[in-house]
């Protein structure tokens, strides 16, 4: 059963899960609209602008990122009407090349961008190889593209388009941009009509158009390619029918079970057409489709180049939307059933080479054959591989990126030297045979043979057992040994099952020394992970958890580690590295620059990858719960790794030290966060005895400078200034000292609060009186929303934190302007706002001025205790509610906002009852 098809009828909650993150995800990207296309000259980019245009009218913030005309008038008016983003000017082989300036469009963040030749290669130098890894950094950050792609372009298309017009195109975008798009509108003429505006130089100019009507724009391959768009377009549209299906399950047609591909692989060039074959399969069939490669032992000791195909493979099939795997094993069958039958696979795809290979599929130890005739419950369908096309240099160039298990020059010099030994053991036996051919006769030499055969591939391996075999036997017979050799129908037969015995037992050693190769590197990679979880879990503090990683990653995998993690707990400006640079010049900025990237975008960068490849090292982020902690550097990159999915498991070790690194952090921070309670603890208690003792002299001398006021009808004018100052400033610290213990108070937790059904009207009367005699020259504005809910609050609380809102925001307006009380209400909370036209609130300090203590000197006049805002946000928490501040956009001023939890309101009671 599906796993979406319930037999209760209620939805699936992990689909429905699913489907929510979906939607968070496609709420935080910006949106992509694809203007596509069979052929240049359709009116893909005028298209684009069109819609720009309407767009901007609709007043969206539309801008030209990149747009080509190619001198068509029509399209170069649509674009002159619209603003443009300047190019970014790259120097390169003593010229200057203009290319799309990525860092200047997330800078400017228009609504709406507009990105022609989707399938463009960037200039060396760019961040990105592709314009399409641009557009996805674009869509991350939140700004919508509209681009242009035509089908030559595509992925999984562009094999059947040389196969139409017989030209290779270099420049790809990934099928899955398509996909995940937002929108795809087809952009279609008739070939007739694209073939009369190629002769009216609407497509190309001059003899380059003629030159096109007779290569690629003849009129067959016009009506191939538009029909490939059209069937490209149609699924599309059946992906947006099924996920309409999916969002609304009461219109879903039930179908049955669902089905799931599997494509094996090996590292043969030619197979990257199976790859694309597979994906061809299971977007006809709606299904899920995998793509595996079985390392085996001898496929460990593989030469670079094969190892650099796999990659290559697995990288297409990730890219075309594949879930892809590198297994372990001896029997490739076997482990291609296991792993098929642990999937739920339906249909194994396999690849049949062409030439003399293609009539062996029935031989037993094909893998071919290996499958039909065991025992399955998937169909096997055999694709035909077309022949081996020779590889240039810069596919080889290339495909040297994908750093596997390769060949090291160590490895190969240990396998040559393993040849010479079983040569050298081959001859050693024929001499022992010539000197001991009297005593051991005919089958006593071979069973010597057959004893070193056996013996060399227990050590050496297979071939050098082979070698061996081969080499004691030319031996035998080259230099007169064989003088009594079998020449009866017997003897020969004798002969030839003793040769089949030495082969089969030297295969059967050498399986069994490859089974314990696998089994070691298995370990291997075990004991790494084991001893760095040790030296982790030992390790003390965040600098020390670095320095273990970096020496245990030395020591096991021979690779060298730094650590880029941000300056502070924002994660924002520069990223620090550890250990520090010795020095700083262009490379180091440039690693800088990839670091930030990756941490930016949690994704790798750097080696073997897409983005930023041409740097030593790679960049890896270590996340935790959708929050980066930092980036890993991997550098010096050789062939000494042991493991041979070593991307995989460089991501485990990754993830190791991320999760040793949030460990650390937490605990550094519950120590801080305990350390900061004592001493708040002491503070309050501190606080609050100088504060109880301060009341009593501070009443007395205020009682004093009030009586004396009133009798000082003898005093001078300067005396009764003196006692009126004594009187103010006793009163002012009277408040501030309310103010400690009140503090104090909410601090201890001793502090109750009572809640009461109370309407904003009520507590901002009370508030109003309060303040009338600090803020006389400040007229009130109150726009408070209709239907406003009841606060259910504790209404002296309440007051208190307008008060002293509304006093802060007295004291820091000039005189005569306005203070603005506003509310309204949402499904979930009340918000009050208190706006002032002051001087608003130094930037980057909106959370530190609630805590205690913590003044902002104004530019005119006295600044305040620093304890009226802590007060505040110590009530506003204690009603489960939250307080913050902006700073005004067009105008001077402030807006201190809190917000607090609607709850529902008590019936109010009939007059009956």
């Amino acid at each position: 059963m599906d796993d979406n098809d319930r037999s209760d009828g209620r939805p699936d909650p992990d689909a429905l899960l699913a489907q929510v993150q979906q939607e968070e995800i496609k709420q935080q990207r910006g949106r992509l609209k694809i203007f596509f296309g069979a052929a240049p000259g359709v009116g893909k980019t005028y298209a684009m602008l069109r819609f720009g245009q309407q767009e901007m009218a609709k007043g969206v913030d539309a801008l030209i990122g990149v747009v080509e005309t190619h001198q068509r008038h029509e399209t170069q008016a649509l674009a002159d009407a619209l603003p443009m983003l300047p190019r970014q000017h790259l120097p390169y082989k003593n010229v200057v090349l203009e290319e799309f300036d990525l860092d200047a469009a997330l800078s400017r963040r228009p609504g709406l961008l507009l990105l022609d030749e989707l399938a463009h290669s960037n200039a060396p130098g760019s961040r990105h190889k592709k314009r399409w890894q641009d557009l996805e950094e674009l869509l991350d950050a939140g700004i919508s593209v509209a681009t242009t792609i035509n089908v030559q372009h595509l992925e999984s298309a562009h094999e059947v388009v040389q196969q139409i017009t017989g030209i290779k195109v270099q420049e790809t975008v990934p099928d899955h941009l398509i996909q995940q798009a937002d929108e795809v509108v087809l952009v279609d003429i008739s070939d007739e009509d694209l073939l009369q505006r190629l002769k009216e130089g609407k497509v190309y100019l001059g003899d380059r158009g003629q030159r096109a009507m007779s290569h690629f724009f003849r009129k067959g391959n016009l009506i191939a390619l538009r029909q490939l768009a059209l069937r490209l377009a149609a699924d599309r549209v059946d992906l947006e029918l099924r996920q309409f299906q999916l969002q609304n399950p009461e219109e879903e047609r039930r179908s049955g079970s669902r089905d799931r591909l599997l494509a094996a692989i090996s590292g043969r060039p030619e197979d990257e057409h199976l790859v694309r074959a597979t994906y061809h399969l299971a977007t006809a069939q709606r299904a899920d489709w995998l793509v595996i490669h079985v390392d085996t032992p001898r496929g460990l000791m593989q030469k670079a180049e094969t190892q650099a195909w796999i990659w290559n493979h697995l990288h297409l099939a990730e890219s075309l939307g594949a879930e892809t795997a590198r297994l372990t094993g001896v029997n490739i069958g076997a482990e291609i059933l296991a792993y098929a039958r642990l999937r739920d696979v339906t249909q194994i795809v396999l690849g049949q080479a062409q030439g003399l290979r293609k009539f062996l599929w029935w031989w037993p130890g094909s893998l071919t054959a290996h499958l039909l005739n065991s025992e399955r419950s998937m169909d096997i369908i055999i694709h035909p591989i077309p022949a081996k096309k020779p590889i240039s240099e810069d596919q080889r160039l290339r495909n040297q990126q994908y750093l596997g298990v390769m060949d090291s020059p160590l490895r190969r010099r240990i396998r040559n030297r393993h040849f010479i030994l079983g040569a050298l053991l081959g001859l050693v036996l024929s001499g022992l045979a010539w000197m001991l051919e009297a005593y051991l006769g005919f089958a006593g030499i071979f069973m010597l043979y057959m004893l070193g055969a056996v013996g060399a591939a227990l050590l050496y391996g297979r071939w050098p057992s082979l070698i061996t075999f081969v080499t004691a036997a030319v031996s035998y017979y080259s230099f007169g040994l064989g003088k009594g050799l079998p020449t009866t129908l017997g003897s020969l037969a004798y002969f030839a099952l003793i040769l089949s015995l030495i082969l089969l037992i030297s295969q059967l050693v050498a399986r069994s020394r490859e089974q314990e190769l696998m089994a070691r590197i298995r370990e291997r990679r075990v004991r790494n992970l084991y001893q760095l979880v040790q030296v982790l879990s030992s390790a003390r503090g965040v600098e020390g958890i670095l320095n273990a990683s970096i020496e245990k990653l030395e020591q096991t995998l021979g690779i060298s580690v730094a650590f880029w993690l941000p300056a502070t707990e924002k994660s924002e400006g520069p990223l620090k590295q550890f250990p520090e640079p010795d020095q700083t010049d262009s490379l180091q900025r440039k690693l800088q620059a990839a670091a930030r990237w990756c941490f930016q975008n949690r994704k790798n960068a750097g080696m073997s990858t897409n983005t930023l490849a041409d740097l030593p090292a790679l960049f890896m982020p270590m996340i935790i719960n959708e929050r980066s902690l930092g980036v890993v550097m991997l550098a010096d990159l050789d062939l000494r790794r042991a493991p041979t999915d070593w991307l995989r498991f460089l991501e485990t070790v990754v993830r190791l030290i991320a999760v040793a690194l949030d460990s650390a952090q937490a605990s550094l921070q519950r120590t801080e966060a305990d350390v900061r309670l004592r001493v708040e603890q002491l503070q309050n208690a501190l606080l609050g005895a100088v504060s109880h003792d301060l009341r009593t002299p501070l009443a007395g001398v205020l009682g004093t400078a009030t009586t004396l006021q009133r009798n000082a009808q003898g005093l001078s004018s300067e005396d009764r200034l003196l006692l009126e100052n004594i009187r103010q400033q006793t009163e002012k610290m009277e408040h501030t000292v309310e103010r400690i213990l009140h503090m104090a108070a909410l601090q201890s937790g001793r502090l109750q609060i009572q809640k009461e059904w109370t309407p904003l009207e009520d507590l901002l009367v009370s508030t109003r009186e309060q303040v009338k005699s600090l803020c006389t020259e400040h007229p009130f504005q109150t726009r408070i929303a209709r239907n406003l809910p009841l606060l259910h609050v504790d209404p002296q609380l309440i007051v208190q934190v307008l008060t002293n809102l509304v006093e802060n925001a007295c004291r820091y307006s000039p005189p005569g302007r306005d203070i603005e009380l506003e509310a309204y209400a949402d499904e979930k909370e009340i918000v009050v706002c208190v706006i002032d036209h002051g001087f608003g609130v130094p930037s980057g300090r909106e959370q530190e001025i609630f805590g205690r203590f913590s003044q902002v000197k104004p530019p005119v006049g006295l600044g305040g205790s620093g304890l009226g805002l802590a007060i505040c946000k110590a009530i506003i928490e204690l009603h489960n509610g939250r307080i913050w501040v902006r700073n005004r956009v067009a105008v001077h001023g402030a807006v201190f906002c809190f917000a607090i939890p609607r709850e529902a309101e008590p019936l109010i009671p009939s007059e009956e009852e």
